[in-house]
């Protein structure tokens, strides 16, 4: 089927950029195959990611493509990914860092980037370019025990070539990455960093902060409207006007804490969330989707749960893909209906967490 899906311009999948700040560019329309790849992200020490393929039309999985596809296993934790307009899987891997190309619809691997990545976390195509997100490996431990990587930053790669063309100081823990123009924004300790990418040393415009919003910013998404909505964790949602660079809105709602993952519907009306709650022995005690209708502010619970570790939803049908996502075996995939209601479950791998359609 056949959608007009503007938000995969300057979303943070976005596939081309935006030639002037304007708020309603001409979008190509995009074929959806309603086939979901589902990142499971393994435990960090032991090498077990994988990755699963659902199929919206059937309602079924097939586990460990990637194994099928290539006789190897990832050997890696796959932390995010995202598809090109080819329908090629970019999958950003830590332990080893790397950039697996596979094909989407069957995970053959077709080649690897692995220069200049230390810590990768997010990536985004804008134009002829590649921006990866990287922590870095230097840290320093906050006052709460927690390691923080102030030397983080964009790798910038030729999106044909793959070559390597510079790297791009950010900041600290940079996280989330999205284009609107020539203003590339990552999420940052800081706050939102915003540099201008019309120069060949990319320099910073601002940085961004809503007024008595603390602690790290996460992820990036735009609404229908073109406004990029950011997650703060320890507050909820920050509305940015991307041309003004200014708040604009800021919206209490439950964010995950640790992982801080936010994404839209096709249309960009609802923004989704999820938080899992832990008891004081790090237990989890109870985790919520949550949506907010970004015309009327209004929040939601959608779907609730023990343990969520990411959330999805497809532009194709509108369902809602999350799982009970286990680090020791594998975990339970959640397919609901845009009323929350489950369709179906499946089990899928280890530490399921992204999913990306095509």
């Amino acid at each position: 089927m056949k959608k007009l899906f503007h938000l995969l311009l300057i979303a943070t999948i976005a596939v081309f950029v935006l030639s002037s700040c304007e708020k309603d560019p001409q979008a190509p329309d995009v074929t959806f195959d309603q086939k979901v790849l589902i990142i499971n992200q393994g435990n960090f020490t032991e090498h077990s990611a994988s990755l699963s393929l659902f199929d919206e039309n059937t309602m079924t999985i097939t586990n460990r493509v990637y194994e099928t596809a290539n006789g190897i296993s990832i050997g890696a934790t796959v932390i995010s990914g995202t598809i090109s307009p080819q329908k090629e899987a970019y999958l950003v891997c830590n332990n080893p860092d790397k950039i697996d190309i596979v094909e989407a619809s069957t995970g053959k691997l077709k080649s690897s980037i692995t220069n200049s990545l230390a810590s990768p976390r997010n990536m985004i195509f804008a134009g002829d370019k590649l921006y990866v997100t990287n922590w870095d490996y230097d840290y320093v431990v906050n006052d709460f025990g927690w390691w923080e990587y102030p030397n983080s930053y964009i790798a910038v790669y030729d999106a044909v070539t793959k070559a390597f063309i510079k790297k791009i100081p950010a900041g600290t823990d940079a996280e989330g990455i999205a284009m609107y123009g020539t203003r590339l924004f990552v999420a940052v300790k800081e706050g939102i960093r915003v540099f201008d990418a019309s120069r060949v040393d990319y320099p910073v415009i601002t940085t961004i902060r809503a007024e008595g919003v603390t602690g790290n910013a996460k992820h990036l998404v735009f609404d229908g409207s073109y406004k990029l909505w950011a997650s703060f964790p320890d507050k909820g949602l920050v509305r940015i006007d991307p041309v003004n660079l200014v708040v604009d809105r800021v919206v209490e709602i439950p964010v995950d804490s640790m992982d801080g993952y936010i994404t839209a519907d096709a249309k960009g009306n609802k923004i989704y969330t999820y938080k899992t709650e832990y008891d004081n022995n790090y237990n989890p005690s109870g985790a919520s989707i949550f949506s907010l209708e970004v015309s009327t502010n209004s929040v939601s619970e959608v779907l609730s749960g023990t343990i969520f570790y990411g959330v999805g939803v497809s532009p194709a049908t509108g369902n809602i893909f999350t799982a009970e996502t286990s680090f020791t075996s594998n975990s339970l995939l959640k397919v609901a209906g845009s009323d929350g209601i489950i369709k179906t479950t499946a089990s899928a791998g280890i530490g399921t967490s992204r999913y990306l359609f095509f």
